[in-house]
């Protein structure tokens, strides 16, 4: 559960692309005293002087692409994208090249138009296939997508041109990550910290790899570092918060995330892992407080919803946790757990009133289903539940199942699934019992 929110968001940080980074070259048109004014002024960082000079420019001449273009790309730098792709549209109207293609698709994908970003890209690639922007935005594009191998390859592409440009080894850091080629990707945040030790986005990106891996203490220092650079983000805390509770190290985990959220209540990965921690506390009331408040941020949040359930069953609200599952698998239906989870509950529950042996049984059948039999766990459930049902011939066939499935499991949960065995022969179904 921890590690799923690790890399969360890290995709959308490379999206930023500063001024410098848009940047073709030096300004070259007809109206040299507007258009070298406001070359100067970009160069010296103003940029509201040199809005101003290509206001001029397109005054005397509105068909003057050179000054449309720059114009869309400060406006664009500002984030006023509305304003920067009619610029953007008339550079490409009048004198169309691959740089204008490439930035109007920056203001596409900025204003989530992945379709139309997707569509410049292709065509300034088309017209210049090492434009390095282009590239590199449609790398983004396609990772998001989730085409991680075309993604790698146009990454790959603009690290070709540009070898140490952190934006683009950050970049396909993460879609080594996605790809879980782990090694691949601490190669790129380790240059991304060569290159800059203060590379705040290299060492969450590292901390996040080596969380992966299980190297705990080699996160929690590179987050550390990440938070030192970033004191006033939530989101470092709450990743180091993951893996001091890989650790085990609860304690100062729930620091962790108390931080966060003090930096930022709505901190939704910050109110997930306190909310685990509490319940892995046995802190029922306060574990389902945090999964509440994190279902009004996320309507339908599949881990929130799951934790709620699971912390209803432990804490003995076995009738709440019931509905929840229900919830939960009419939200979630392509989900294997909960539909076990809850048969496990049905069939083998303390309370008499909240077991259904029927109801367990096709249940746990659909768990078994979507994992094609091959979950020892799952097995185990439906073999619960038949014995519930008072069916133990097929108990005994499915605990056996389970035993054969369960063989490289760790030893004392072979020795659990197999003591199940005796019982259904006995004609006993299996009751859980208080912790």
């Amino acid at each position: 559960m921890f590690h799923s929110l690790i890399l969360r968001g890290t995709l959308a940080l490379v999206l930023t692309v500063s001024s410098a980074a848009l940047s073709s070259g030096a300004i070259q048109a007809e109206k040299k005293d507007y258009l070298q004014k406001a070359e100067e002024a970009m160069r010296d960082n103003k940029p509201d002087e040199a809005l101003a000079a290509l206001d001029a420019a397109l005054k005397d001449d509105p068909e003057n692409a050179a000054a449309h273009f720059w114009r869309g790309r400060l406006r664009a730098g500002k984030g006023d994208l509305d304003k920067a792709l009619p610029d953007f549209n008339a550079t490409i109207r009048i004198a169309p090249t691959a740089d204008a293609y490439a930035h109007r698709g920056y203001v596409y994908q900025k204003k989530s138009q992945p379709d139309e970003a997707l569509a410049d890209f292709n065509q300034a690639l088309r017209m210049d296939g090492n434009n390095y922007l282009a590239l590199f935005l449609r790398g983004l594009l396609l990772g998001e997508r989730g085409n991680t191998k075309a993604a790698l390859g146009d990454l790959d592409a603009a690290i070709e041109l540009q070898p140490d440009n952190r934006e683009a080894l950050q970049a396909r850091g993460q879609i080594y990550v996605l790809r879980r080629e782990l090694d691949a990707a601490l190669r790129d945040f380790d240059r991304c910290i060569q290159l800059d030790p203060r590379d705040a986005a290299g060492h969450t990106g590292r901390g996040g790899v080596n969380y992966l891996k299980g190297e705990f203490q080699e996160a929690i220092e590179d987050y550390t570092q990440a938070v030192e650079l970033l004191p006033t983000d939530s989101r470092p805390l709450a990743q180091r918060g993951y893996a001091y509770a890989g650790a085990g190290q609860t304690d100062k985990a729930l620091a962790d995330f108390n931080a966060a959220l003090q930096l930022n209540p709505k901190d939704p990965p910050a109110l997930l892992g306190r909310a685990e921690v509490r319940r892995s506390e046995k802190q029922w009331k306060d574990a389902l407080a945090d999964y509440e408040t994190l279902l009004g941020l996320e309507p339908g949040d599949y881990r929130a919803l799951l934790g709620t359930a699971s912390a209803l069953y432990a804490s003995g609200e076995l009738e709440k946790a019931v509905g929840a599952y229900g919830e939960l698998m009419q939200r979630h239906p392509q989900e294997a757990q909960p539909f076990n989870d809850c048969a496990w509950l049905l069939a083998t529950g303390m309370q008499d009133k909240v077991r259904n042996g029927q109801r367990a049984v096709e249940l746990a059948s659909q768990a078994c289903q979507m994992t094609e039999y091959k979950n020892a766990g799952y097995l185990d459930t439906l073999a619960a539940a038949y014995a519930e049902k008072g069916e133990f011939s097929s108990a005994v066939k499915w605990q056996e199942e389970a035993v054969k499935m369960a063989s490289e499991e760790p030893e004392e949960v072979q020795a659990d699934i197999k003591s199940r065995v005796e019982l259904y022969k006995q004609n006993k179904p299996y009751r859980e019992t208080p912790k």
